[in-house]
Order: structure tokens, then sequence, then C-alpha cells
């Protein structure tokens, strides 16, 4: 009896050494397979014309804000009463306020959308050409197919 039960754990320890061996060969042989990429996403960001079109939003953005600022400032020179100008300090201050709100509120919505599309374009592309993984280049030091210029002619 004590022959068999040591026989039963030997098989089986045996079998979890053969299975465990196994496993590690499959996860060492699928390693082997696995293609790796790298993108250099500020060139990707560099090169997209929605990135661009967004910077010249915000420039004109920021050009009607300091117009705004200029116009207000003559509107408050202009006004000789001291209680009337104070109003339309506060006015124009909360007009101002409101603006630089709104245009910060749409930049930041437009740059998350081209981000969510710079992203797809990249997965889009690793998956045409079969990478298991994409890194950005900045973090890897060696390794990777480049795959860079493809991203960008994807890229709007």
């Amino acid at each position: 009896m004590k022959i068999k039960k040591f026989f039963v754990l030997f098989l089986a320890a045996f079998g979890f050494v053969l299975v465990a061996n196994n496993v590690s060969t499959a996860q060492e042989s699928s390693a082997d397979t696995k293609k790796y990429a790298v993108v250099d996403v500020k060139k990707v960001v560099n090169s997209s014309k929605s990135v661009k079109a967004i910077k010249e939003e915000r420039n004109q953005q920021n050009e009607a804000v300091a117009q705004f600022i200029k116009d207000a400032n003559v509107q408050i020179a202009a006004q000789k009463d001291k209680k009337k100008q104070d109003e339309l300090k506060k006015k124009l201050n909360n007009d101002l306020q409101y603006m630089t709100k709104t245009y910060n509120q749409k930049y930041k919505e437009n740059l998350l959308k081209v981000n969510k599309e710079i992203l797809t374009d990249i997965a889009q592309v690793a998956k045409t050409k079969n990478y298991d993984l994409v890194l950005t280049s900045d973090a890897v030091l060696y390794g990777g197919d480049n795959i860079t210029k493809d991203v960008i002619k994807e890229v709007k």
C-alpha cells in the first residue's frame, strides 16, 4: 500500500515537472515568435495635420483673447464714472474668464480626440503588420522595428 502511494505521488510529481517544462518551453518558443515595434510618437504628432490645425486654432484663440483685453482696457479707460468703471471691469473680467474657459475646454477636447485618433492609427498599423507589442521609441534603447513612417502615413 505504501509503495502504491509512493508510486502515485512519484507519477504525479513527474507529471507536474513534465507539464511545467512543456509550459515553459511553449512560453519560450512563443516569445521567440513575438514581433515588437517602436514608434516615435513626437514625430507622429508633429507631422499630424490635425495637430497643426489645433495649434493654429489655439493661436487664433490667443489672439482673440489679447484683442479682447486690449478692447476692454480701452472701454475701461473711456469710462469716467468710477462706479460704472468698476462694474464694467467686473463684467469684462467675467466675460474674459468665460472666453478663456471655453477656449481651454475646446482645446482640451480637440487634443483628446487627436490623441485617440493617433493611438488608433498606431494600433491599426501594428495589427496590419502583425506586431504583438508597440512601444514608444523613447522607452526603448535597442530593438524593435521602427514603424513611425508607416504610422505617419496613416495619421491625418
